[in-house]
């Protein structure tokens, strides 16, 4: 995004605006930014890479190998590389290249060569030079224990942690399980039956993955209470549950779920490895065997497939962790132990973060995040110490704590986009412990001032965090936390426009005040664990729910998970046809404009893609040809929301609103009156043609919590119904404008919201012009009455006289008066780095 500050001596006096100018709006026609399976190769069309040495990516096929060869001539005669059986699609030349433009190709299984790629390093290309996979297995001990801790670590380890909260707290914990006798493999199966075979496989799902966790968990908590005391009692506890789960079939109901089959798998490997000595030699096979089939049955499933999905869920979140370690355990005891390490060795230099980009943000939200955090860091931080490589290059990693921070803020709820976004009121302990990790690694004072803040609303420590517990003993308190943030001096908005999100608070660092409007629209689509969602938003005062996404989750594939929860119509959004966003990694948003100021916050986000998908030979189009969506926060108490809307046929339109607990309507005055714990709201609602007023408390896909779900107390969790607005156009029209005037207050005074005939709405201190003739071209503006601060989504703006373009025609403009000074802010339409790479691919190819 293009910002241009001026610095105006006085105050204006005098305010007004033009809209004649063209507007400098961008249009996006790549069906698809983030295909679900990799479609393109990388790097390409002369592109420069991320880093040098750059990765090699390409389509992949089902039991194939590939060759490649890389040269700096076109015929492969100069500097060549070349590797052929490579097993994946990825391959890491581990050197970096000269500058210049160079060439590749991959062919499949010794086949033909597939057209000449090309891609150009620079001298300012980063270099991120990585050895190879010998290195790494030279640097694994050849003694046990290697995982927990190294075998030559353990002296120091065992006395600097003797006084640890977290080592009491784990030798407590290990200590419940001493007198556990193993569970027999039945244990596995499910207790209770669906009402069919979709209910029925999903409770099997679910039985076989609490058993293997559990093993996880008691495995690996007996063999961290031996590291810390050495106590052999541990040992004999642990060698029960070991030799009796090897019993197992390792294809059997235990391998049902690919978590639990993780958990089984990497609990036996940390254990024989963690008691190694203690154990016979044919204890060790016995043991190391079944946990064997195990892992290899992941990397064949995974080689060829999981490097070319865009999303992977359960492998990036724990999997890939849990074959890391089991990798490290055998490396020396198996010789396909080698192969697993390698594979994923070469993807994460490849592809971490898989679910991110540079921004910080995580595609799939505030709720799958966790289940992501201590892969990231462990595994990075562990081929660190392997390799003396920094695996955290990419900007990410520094950014992410305050992605955090914005999106679920210390003792408030989080945005509440994608699966679990809603899980819980506030963030938990563990996200404490991982923001204690960032603060620790990058000096971040604003990562431990979150963990700090989610401890003390939580009456917790970071102690209290068990996600993070072992990496603190191992690593983190090795580290010295940066000083305290003195005082909290972020801004109240940011963007994240990679992943495709906004924010904007009123008082982000006190949540019991804070007004927080959430905006997505991704160019990441409804892949995995998100949404169809693409411009809608979500609004929360005093930390609590207002107008929230609605719906539940059961179980993925439940009829209402797909049919409202993860569907368009459980979010504020927009339906067209009564029709929501499909299902589709070519139906995406992005957001093209972001300004921020004391007084105002505005982001607009486009959703004109999002209504279609074209991806794995789906081709789905509801009409759509244009919608974009304005956000406006007027401080402290005001939100508007401005929709411009287009069709390519006569439509019918519905704008949707959610409140957990109630919703009042108002036809006539044209109002929708709700509210939190904390404050009550009212929404007046206006469009350019006739709208129905509807509300109803009533899913119409039905919810039923057949999986038996239960929440943190332990008590089975009680789906409640919602309510939910509709404002449907009475007549079908190719065109439609919505304004919404969103009023949140604690004590419910709400100001009379004022209209003349020349679409001006005067609500408090604030006036609103918004263009609603669905014929002319789309605009808003907003002032206060003592001219202190306006904004114009678009036009020319002329004060006192004297008329300020910007530097782009048709940019939006931000003017606020601070400490004495007019502040000057503009913005055109900012293509997201990802959409501009697809951009410029296809332009190459149509080209060509």
């Amino acid at each position: 995004m293009k910002y241009l500050l001026f610095f105006i001596a006085s105050l204006f006096v005098l305010m007004s605006f033009r809209t004649s100018e063209i507007k400098k709006e961008e249009k996006i026609s790549a069906e698809v930014i983030y295909p679900k399976y990799r479609i393109w190769t990388t790097p390409s069309h002369g592109e420069e890479p991320e880093f040098n040495s750059p990765s090699f990516q390409w389509p992949s096929k089902k039991k194939a190998t590939y060759g490649i060869r890389i040269s700096s001539s076109k015929d492969f005669s100069k500097n060549l590389i070349e590797k052929e059986e490579i097993p994946y699609a990825i391959f890491n030349p581990h050197k970096t290249l000269d500058v210049g433009k160079w060439y590749w190709q991959f062919n499949v299984n010794d086949g033909k060569w597939n057209a000449i790629d090309s891609f150009t390093i620079s001298r300012s290309t980063p270099k991120f030079e990585t050895p190879e996979i010998k290195t790494i297995l030279s640097a694994i001990p050849s003694t046990h224990p290697r995982v927990l801790v190294k075998k030559a670590d353990l002296g120091e380890l065992r006395l600097r942690a003797k006084d640890y909260k977290e080592s009491a707290m784990i030798i407590q914990e290990a200590d419940k399980y001493l007198n556990q006798l193993p569970p027999a493999e039945k244990s596995a199966l499910p207790k209770f039956s669906g009402k069919n075979d979709f209910e029925n496989k999903k409770i099997a799902l679910l039985a076989s993955k609490v058993s293997g966790s559990n093993i996880y968990n008691v495995l690996n908590s007996l063999s961290q209470a031996y590291i810390l005391t050495g106590d052999e009692k541990y040992f004999r506890s642990a060698k029960k549950w070991m030799l009796e789960i090897s019993k197992w079939d390792p294809n059997g109901q235990s391998h049902n779920s690919d978590f639990g089959d993780a958990g089984i798998m990497t609990g036996m490997a940390i254990g024989v490895d963690t008691f190694w000595d203690l154990l016979t030699k044919s204890e060790k096979d016995f043991i190391i065997k079944p946990a064997t089939v195990r892992a290899d049955q992941f990397y064949k499933l995974w080689i060829s497939r999981v490097e070319s999905r865009s999303s992977s869920m359960h492998v990036w979140q724990h999997i890939l962790h849990r074959v890391f370690q089991t990798s490290l355990a055998f490396i020396g005891e198996t010789p396909k132990a080698e192969l697993w390490l390698e594979y994923i060795y070469e993807m994460w230099i490849a592809q971490s973060p898989k679910m991110a980009e540079k921004d910080g943000a995580w595609f799939n939200g505030t709720g799958y995040f966790r289940m992501n955090t201590l892969t990231t860091y462990d595994v990075t931080t562990n081929l660190k110490d392997m390799t003396g490589v920094d695996f955290m290059w990419s900007g990410w990693y520094q950014n992410n704590p305050l992605w955090l921070i914005y999106a679920i803020p210390p003792n408030s709820v989080a945005d509440g986009f994608c699966n679990d976004g809603n899980k819980h009121p506030a963030p938990t302990i563990n996200y404490a412990g991982y923001a204690d990790a960032a603060a620790r690694m990058f000096n971040d004072p604003y990562a431990l001032w979150y963990a700090n803040e989610i401890a003390k609303g939580l009456g917790l420590n970071i102690s209290d965090d068990n996600e993070f517990r072992w990496y603190r003993i191992q690593r983190g308190y090795k580290m010295k936390l940066p000083e305290a943030v003195k005082e909290f001096d972020l801004p109240q908005a940011a963007k994240f426009p990679d992943v495709g999100v906004a924010y904007m608070h009123t008082t982000l660092q006190n949540p019991e005040t804070d007004l927080m409007l959430s905006l997505r629209s991704s160019p990441f689509g409804s892949l995995a664990h998100t949404h169809a969602d693409q411009n809608t938003f979500n609004i929360a005062y005093g930390g609590k729910r207002l107008f929230y996404n609605s719906g539940y989750r059961p179980a993925m594939g439940d009829p209402h998970f797909l049919g409202w929860y993860k569907h368009t119509q459980g979010h504020n959004g927009i339906l067209i046809d009564g029709e929501g966003q499909p299902f589709n990694s070519g139906a995406y948003g992005w957001i093209p404009r972001f300004l921020h100021g004391k007084q105002i916050s505005y982001a607009a986000g486009d959703a004109s893609n999002a209504y279609s998908g074209s991806d794995e030979g789906e081709n789905i189009n509801f009409g759509m040809k244009s919608f974009r969506r304005h956000y406006i926060m007027l401080r402290p108490s005001i939100i508007v929301i401005y929709d411009e809307l287009e069709a390519d046929h006569a439509a019918e339109w519905s704008w949707l609103l959610h409140n957990d607990t109630g919703l009042k309507i108002d036809p006539v005055m044209k109002t929708i009156v709700a509210e939190n714990e904390e404050a009550k709201a009212k929404v007046s609602l206006f469009s350019s043609a006739e709208i129905d007023f509807q509300v109803s408390d009533q899913f119409s896909i039905p919810v039923d919590n057949w999986t038996n779900k239960i929440d943190e107390e332990g008590d089975t969790v009680v789906f409640e119904n919602q309510w939910h607005f509709k404002g449907v156009s009475k007549e079908k029209t190719p065109q439609m404008r919505y304004l919404a005037i969103i009023q949140v207050k604690p004590d419910g005074s709400f100001e009379q919201v004022k209209s003349n005939s020349n679409e001006t709405f005067e609500v408090g201190n604030w006036k609103i012009k918004a263009e609603m003739n669905a014929s002319k071209p789309a605009t808003i503006q907003v002032w206060n009455n003592d001219n202190s601060a306006a904004l114009v989504s678009d036009g020319i703006l002329t004060l006192n006289g004297k008329t300020y373009k910007g530097k782009e025609s048709g940019s939006s403009k931000l003017f606020e008066a601070i400490d004495g000074k007019e502040v000057f802010q503009e913005a055109i339409d900012e293509i997201p780095a990802a959409i501009k790479k697809v951009i410029a691919m296809e332009s190459k190819d149509k080209n060509q």
